[in-house]
């Protein structure tokens, strides 16, 4: 009977009272199974077999046997042999073999070592999320050394991504609808399809540390960082419905991206700003996001604009500027789309597209790995001739294809695979990818 299947015997009482064959006395077994016997069944005992036939065939062979490394050779084949034996199938599709958390030393957590790390406590001060996004960082199938700093990264990340979601919950009245998109929604959007097709490759090949990978650089360093100042202007200025929708496509793709592995406050966000427009009851239960479009040349247009932004942005600050404070005048040389979204995002009052020649010094440096095992002791007095001389040696190597000088009597020669030529530009000259930008305050 189903209610004797799991009994201690050494307390239980006996189901009869003697033995119904000699009249004997029953004393429970003091005898202990190998304990791999109940558990490679477990898939058997979870699709119901012998009990629910029809929920049997439903669910068996079950999906996935996620496990460590050490059980391989007890738990994992156990349970292959003897469900093949049981049903002539295989009992999971699938495995997935995870490593240890070591302690921060590298060692194994061990109560007499005193360096177990008691994950109450990181709750406690941390909370859940912060735990599993460090669980999701680490690499499937290693060993990993618990890393302190990463919960203050995981807590950073959540307290980025909270922000971002509150600014464009604070912007929405109503679900936005599609409209005609700006090159930088396009750029966005592009990349943010093509970094949920790797997330979700990583996610079907159980490679989470990957997923969130690719998930937390895309939010923090290509939505945040650069797509929502680029779009502030025309959010406060024109209500802009294209730069709306972008932002709310990309805000709940990335909350449903985040959701497997910072369950709780992916949660809070939906109801805080999407589940009124989306009615899902959770987060949780909604569809797994899709990508939205890819667009290769607004990529490179759009990475171009980014990296125009960023240099000012870093030359301001070097200067002791507030990223806030007016320009005069940017000059741009090269092609470049949209320079009112880089006039709007830096406060810049004009920018000009010019074609004429820029003003940069080329000079060359030293390649320190060719030139020591190649020159030996006349190394050091070759990198101090370049070092002295670079816009001299880097205009003969591009005339001559070397640079010869004397030293100590001796013509010593320079072959161009000994430098690196490099383009110096003036102080307020800044080189952006291909793309040279003079800034006039």
């Amino acid at each position: 009977r189903e209610e004797q299947c799991y009994v201690d015997p050494t307390i239980d009482s006996p189901p009869v009272e003697s033995c119904p064959k000699c009249g004997g006395k029953l004393v429970g077994s003091s005898d202990v199974f190998d304990t791999w016997m109940d558990s490679s069944i477990t898939p058997l005992f979870n699709s119901f077999w012998e009990r629910d036939e029809k929920l049997f065939e439903r669910l068996y062979p079950v999906s996935l046997r996620p496990q460590a490394h050490d059980i391989i050779r007890t738990w994992a084949f156990y349970t292959i042999l003897r469900c093949y034996l049981l049903t002539e199938r295989e009992p999971f599709e699938e495995m997935m073999i995870d490593g240890f958390i070591l302690a921060p030393d590298g060692k194994p957590m061990h109560t007499s070592l005193g360096n177990v790390v008691d994950p109450l406590e990181i709750i406690k001060e941390h909370g859940s999320d912060a735990l599993r996004y460090y669980a999701a960082t680490c690499k499937l199938g290693e060993d990993n050394p618990f890393r302190f700093q990463d919960l203050v990264r995981g807590v950073r990340l959540m307290n980025k991504l909270w922000n971002v979601e509150r600014f464009i919950g604070g912007l929405l009245k109503e679900k936005p609808d599609e409209a005609e998109f700006h090159l930088t929604d396009r750029w966005i959007l592009s990349k943010y399809s093509r970094m949920v097709e790797r997330a979700t490759e990583c996610m079907n090949r159980f490679e989470y540390s990957g997923a969130m990978k690719e998930i937390e650089y895309f939010m923090w360093h290509e939505f945040a960082d650069h797509y929502v100042e680029m779009v502030k202007h025309r959010i406060y200025e024109h209500n802009d419905a294209a730069a709306l929708h972008t932002l709310y496509t990309i805000g709940l793709g990335m909350i449903k991206l985040c959701a497997p592995f910072l369950p709780f406050i992916t949660e809070e966000i939906y109801h805080t700003v999407y589940k009124k427009f989306e009615g899902e009851k959770s987060i949780h239960v909604s569809r797994w996001p899709e990508t939205v479009l890819k667009d290769d040349d607004a990529e490179h247009k759009g990475e171009i604009i980014k990296e125009i932004i960023a240099k000012i942005r870093e030359w301001k600050s070097r200067h002791g500027m507030a990223l806030n404070v007016p320009l005069k005048k940017a000059i741009i040389y090269g092609d470049v789309s949209c320079t009112d979204t880089i006039e709007s995002t830096l406060n810049i009052e004009e920018v000009v597209i010019s074609h004429e020649p820029r003003e940069v010094t080329k000079i060359a440096v030293p390649v320190y790995r060719k030139i020591g095992p190649h020159f030996k002791e006349k190394g050091k007095t070759i990198i101090d001739e370049i070092k002295r001389n670079g816009e001299k040696v880097a205009e003969e190597m591009e005339e001559r294809g070397y640079y010869e000088f004397s030293h100590g009597g001796d013509a010593i020669r320079i072959d161009r695979e000994f430098v690196e030529i490099k383009e110096e530009a003036r102080e307020n000259l800044l080189k952006a990818g291909d793309v040279f930008v003079v800034v006039e305050k």
